[in-house]
């Protein structure tokens, strides 16, 4: 069987364990080894050093300066500006930065998008990093945000650079040994308590380097690790998709709910990270690196779920109608199905990169290799039992800004509830890449020529699924809930959704005894099938990918003019492999498809110097993403009609997905009269061509004609906006005092084929705000950070009667802070808030008269702890 989330220890990740035995043989290993490669920020032409910086400051005028030292529009955010807000994550390190938009789970970012595209390139120090899955991105969850040095947004491109990513590329930078001028010990505890789950644990990090001299060079150590474990409690309500009924009132086709569905889910995060570098540098002109990273999250999530129907009738005079509209504002059902879910859904995903990278220069140029293996796992596991029953009464009331629900108490009696089914499902994704990269820069001095780069990198990779999802619901006959009294309990939570709404709470639950082992669950409620093991063979793929690409950049400088052009050119081979249903057989084929593709990305960047202080930059290029592992799916299920063959019909991937690629334009002004005080305006175009989108065709298969649906390259995009940036310190009036706002303004436009119209690009605000209050003097600091974004399209769904309706988020705040105060001996206490305003989330089907749904997350307050040694 599977093995599942639920069933590992709660030990540290073994990775961690790894890493620091990694450190201690490499250690050995490095002295004899010979210096033949390069860094990957040393790989790219405009890489940029690193620094170490100290104080809120500081760590602005360390960002800023990476910003403005390079040719390209990129924005930074340092490791002293992490630490200073509550930020758990990459995600959360992410969210302040100008044109990035987020998404949030569990009170957490889950995923980001930069200028309304969530297409982006991961990169850890230079080199391509993922999450398992069916996309190729990083979940930014997964990395503790202990483990950074920094944060690079790249918002242009490079043929230099890797590709992959249309909205651009995020670099996350960790310590490296020699970074420090000295031996280096840091250490932090925190204490984080959650508001809604009650709980509180204990967190900690910490860094410990070392540096010696050998011979005529450096050797330097470096060990990180941090561990976080987090009490969460998220609660949703959902009003079903609207309906349209002809029963309510006489004459009128009422657009009424379906139902509710109320969940509250609480349990832990748990997120492990640890790197160990060794960094060699036996002289001025070359330099071996060796790496390993590790990073685990493992979420253990219990969920109490409520979802009641529209009755088979209604109450007379219960019904009422929005002003002027035929939506229905409010209903007292009659004989509403109610079923009440206890089920446990775990995850837990995994990253691991090993890397040996450095450089060597000689009279011409640099030497510069990286190779690199990286290995990501995701796993989930949902277990739990259904209980189900009737209510007499069900009141539906959807004036307020939440719906208000009740219910009558019958469903407290046990007696009146069934278990109905328990549910089982794991589903694993595996993926690895192995990549090498070399590389050769050439200074030149002809006619404003600086330099010539070139080199080429291959990358294998490989992903799958296992054995895809294994389902492994089982109904239940005859297993009326009051025959096992200790299967039940009372609802057990208050304060659903932070009091926003009256809820249902009048009713028997489920419990989860038993969840996390669901061989004992099935043998507790006497159900003799065994769990299963493997998933539909048509559910299952296995993608090898190989890419090869060579690209050539010139950079150069004539008087206040400087940039870099470029050319690179990517070849990718793809062969996967799955599974195909053979109607005239009864059974299951082995199914293998072949691709391959050649891109072409040109790129170039200008940048004009009209001052000391002021600077323009001009950026076009050409940007590819290739398509998710699970759309190149091969594995095809045919549905043959038996009466009619013109309904056949079939779902498949599609191995001949090419890469979805957008032409940019970028032009930015930026003014800096006096670090850390500076401005920046950016205008960006794209113009994104094959995005994918599901059709339906008809092919030839096993003698027939089927009408498949697959995944095409098919729909365009058009995403244009600006960007608004600075910051400024008060030192006249206020000294201390400082202020960082930005601003983003992105127009898009893409034809839906379910809304049949044109829509904004799904999950991007038209409008984006951030502003973050800072202040330091003396030993005492703080911050006060607000992240605003306007009304989203987050998707779209399909009501009874009424056909295809959107799905808006409308806008929302949120709110962070910290206080700090610092010993001059170096240890440092503080106090942090997520999550300050309580914020309460909302989204409809298009209209505030049709409700969809509310969220709320925790408070999460922090007591902290850090010293250097």
């Amino acid at each position: 069987m599977p093995t599942h989330p639920g069933a590992l220890r709660r030990g540290a990740h073994p990775d961690v364990w790894a890493a620091w035995g990694f450190a201690r043989s490499a250690a050995v290993a490095v002295i004899g080894s010979i210096t033949f490669s390069s860094t990957a920020r040393a790989q790219s032409v405009s890489a940029l050093p690193s620094v170490l910086v100290q104080g809120s400051r500081a760590s602005l005028e360390s960002a800023d300066r990476r910003r403005r030292m390079d040719v390209d529009i990129v924005d930074a955010v340092a490791a002293g500006d992490i630490n200073k807000l509550p930020d758990a994550s990459v995600g959360d390190a992410l969210q302040r930065l100008t044109g990035v938009q987020v998404q949030r789970d569990r009170g957490e970012v889950s995923s980001f998008a930069v200028r309304g595209l969530v297409q982006v390139e991961s990169l850890l120090n230079g080199r391509e990093i993922f999450s398992a899955g069916g996309a190729r991105t990083l979940d930014p969850s997964l990395i503790p945000s202990e483990m950074l040095a920094g944060i690079d947004v790249w918002k242009t491109s490079a043929a230099s650079r890797l590709e992959g990513g249309i909205g651009g590329t995020v670099d996350l930078r960790t310590r490296r040994p020699l970074d420090f001028p000295g031996p280096m010990t840091l250490l932090s505890l925190r204490v984080p308590y959650a508001e809604l789950a009650a709980r509180g644990t204990l967190q900690g990090s910490l860094l410990w380097s070392r540096r010696e001299a050998v011979g005529e060079g450096v050797v330097g150590l470096l060990f990180n690790a941090a561990q976080q474990r987090r009490a969460f409690r998220e609660d949703q309500k959902s009003t079903g998709a609207p309906t349209l009924r002809s029963d309510l009132v006489p004459g009128i086709a009422v657009v009424a709910p379906a139902g509710s569905t109320e969940s509250a889910s609480q349990g832990w995060r748990t997120r492990q990270g640890a790197s160990a570098l060794l960094q060699w540098q036996p002289g001025p002109h070359a330099e071996l690196l060796a790496e390993l990273h590790v990073a685990g999250l493992r979420t253990r999530q219990d969920t109490l779920q409520v979802n009641a129907g529209a009755g088979t009738g209604f109450e007379p005079g219960s019904v009422a109608l929005f002003d002027g509209s035929r939506e229905l504002r409010r209903v007292t059902w009659t004989d509403a199905p109610v079923t009440m879910l206890g089920f446990a859904r775990d995850t837990l995903g995994r990253t691991r990169q090993l890397a040996i990278t450095g450089y060597f220069d000689d009279d011409r140029g640099r030497w510069s290799a990286d190779a690199s293996h990286s290995r990501a796992r995701d796993e989930l596991f949902f277990s739990g039992p259904v209980l189900a029953g009737r209510a007499a009464r069900f009141t539906h009331d959807l004036a307020s800004r939440v719906p208000s629900t009740t219910l009558d108490a019958g469903l407290l009696d046990p007696a009146h509830l069934a278990f109905t089914s328990l549910a089982y499902r794991v589903r694993p994704f595996v993926g690895e890449l192995t990549a090498l990269r070399i590389d050769r820069t050439l200074h030149v001095d002809a006619g404003g020529l600086e330099q010539l780069a070139f080199g080429w990198r291959g990358a294998w990779r490989r992903a799958n699924n296992g054995s895809g999802l294994v389902f492994g619901d089982v109904g239940l006959v005859g297993k009326n809930a009051a025959q096992l009294p200790d299967r039940t309990q009372p609802y057990p939570l208050r304060h659903f959704l932070d009091g926003h709404s009256v809820s249902i709470d009048q009713v028997i639950m489920p419990t989860l005894a038993d969840a996390r082992d669901p061989a004992g669950l099935r043998q507790a409620f006497g159900v003799s099938t065994p769990l299963p093991t493997d998933g539909a063979a048509l559910g299952t793929w296995r993608i090898a990918e190989r890419s090869d690409a060579l690209y050539l950049q010139a950079d150069g400088r004539h008087g206040a003019f400087d940039g870099h052009a470029g050319l690179r050119v990517v070849r990718t081979s793809l062969m996967a492999r799955g599974a195909q249903s053979q109607p005239s057989s009864g059974g299951v084929v082995p199914r293998q498809d072949d691709a391959h593709t050649t891109d072409t990305l040109p790129s170039l960047v200008l940048r004009w110097r009209a001052s000391q202080s002021l600077q323009w930059r001009a950026a076009w290029s050409r940007t590819i993403t290739r398509p998710g592992f699970d759309q190149l799916s091969p594995s095809l299920t045919l549905l043959p009609n038996s009466v009619n063959a013109a309904l056949n019909t079939g779902a498949a991937g599609n191995p001949a997905l090419r890469a979805v690629r957008s032409s940019n334009v970028d032009l930015a002004v930026e003014s800096a009269p006096g670090l850390p005080t500076a401005w920046s305006v950016t205008a960006f175009w794209r113009h994104v061509d094959g995005f994918i989108a599901s059709a339906s065709q008809p092919e030839s298969h096993d003698g027939g004609v089927y009408q498949v649906t697959r995944p095409y390259n098919s729909d365009p995009a058009r995403v244009r906006g600006a960007e608004l940036a600075g910051q400024w310190f008060a030192d006249e009036w206020l000294p201390g005092a400082g202020l960082r706002a930005n601003y983003t303004l992105v127009a898009s436009h893409t034809p839906d084929r379910r809304l049949g119209y044109e829509v904004p690009l799904q999950n991007l605000s038209r409008h984006s705000v951030n502003l973050i209050g800072s202040y330091e003097r003396g030993p005492w600091s703080g911050r006060l950070a607000w992240n605003w974004r306007s009304r989203f399209l987050s998707g779209s769904t399909s009501g009874v009667g009424i056909g295809a309706l959107p799905v808006y988020s409308r806008a929302y705040g949120w709110a962070d802070g910290t206080l700090a105060w610092q010993s001059p001996g170096g240890l440092t206490l503080s106090l942090e808030g997520a999550n300050l305003l309580r914020t309460l989330r909302l989204s409809d089907y298009g209209s505030a008269t049709l409700p969809q749904s509310a969220w709320v997350n925790d408070r999460q307050w922090t007591l902290a702890l850090s010293v250097s040694l």
